[in-house]
């Protein structure tokens, strides 16, 4: 099996993963450890190298006001939707000796062939490795084919139990404006016939004001002339007989 991922990676038929690549150079994920935590142990400590934290409250989200965009991050949240390693954990599908995806990398690297000689090349490989067979990667693929199938109906049941809760929400509202607005026609109709009231009740008071006087001016004319008239005719003695 070695010798054949080796020839095929030098012709570029077939992009090895690293994993894949240590095993072909002998290099073991233990071995790869062992060196990394060497490197560490030479490298200086980085914690030496930070700055001093800065002095005060540096907490600047802590005067930010709180997020109102929940409604918008759920939306997007769904739409987005989960990453494929989410749904198959999700669906509790077991690890697989050879998964279907590192077949689909293999078939990807022999795209250049045709497809006999390409399924011939995979069987060749299944055939000298006993690790693993086909079927292990059809089983894997169908059992991640089925869960992501019934993701996707339970997208779509969701979806349309929003759309469902929607269309039920836009009809209360709908309900409760149609009841607003009859109840506030019904109070401008009623301030209406107020207005209307007090309007003919102001303008029965003014007349009845205006009324009352006009008619203390007349009695008022009316008495100044009866006055009048008696001054005038009392004026009769003091001017025949004061001389």
């Amino acid at each position: 099996m070695k010798g054949i991922l080796k020839f095929l990676a030098a012709a570029k038929l077939v992009e090895l993963s690293d994993e894949e690549k240590m095993k072909l150079h002998g290099v073991t994920p233990a071995d790869e450890l062992i060196a990394t935590e060497t490197a560490s142990e030479a490298a200086p400590e980085l914690s030496s190298l930070n700055p001093p934290p800065l002095p005060g409250n540096t907490n600047f989200n802590a005067s930010l006001p709180p997020s109102t965009s929940y409604a918008v991050a759920d939306v997007t949240n769904a739409a987005a939707g989960k990453s494929f390693e989410e749904i198959f954990k999700s669906a509790q599908i077991p690890d697989s000796s050879f998964p279907a995806e590192r077949l689909l990398r293999l078939l990807d690297g022999l795209r250049t062939m045709d497809e006999t000689t390409r399924k011939a090349a995979v069987h060749a490989m299944d055939a000298a490795d006993d690790n693993w067979t086909i079927d292990d990667s059809i089983i894997d693929a169908q059992r991640k084919i089925a869960a992501l199938e019934d993701y996707q109906k339970a997208l779509q049941s969701q979806l349309t139990a929003n759309q469902q809760q929607v269309i039920s929400e836009v009809a209360d509202l709908k309900q409760a404006e149609e009841r607003a607005v009859t109840e506030i026609r019904k109070q401008i109709a009623e301030m209406e016939r107020l207005l209307a009231r007090e309007i003919q009740k102001t303008a029965e008071q003014i007349t009845n004001l205006e009324g009352g006087q006009k008619a203390a001016q007349e009695n008022c004319e009316r008495e100044v002339k009866r006055l009048q008239t008696e001054v005038e005719r009392l004026r009769e003695i003091p001017a025949q007989f004061s001389h």
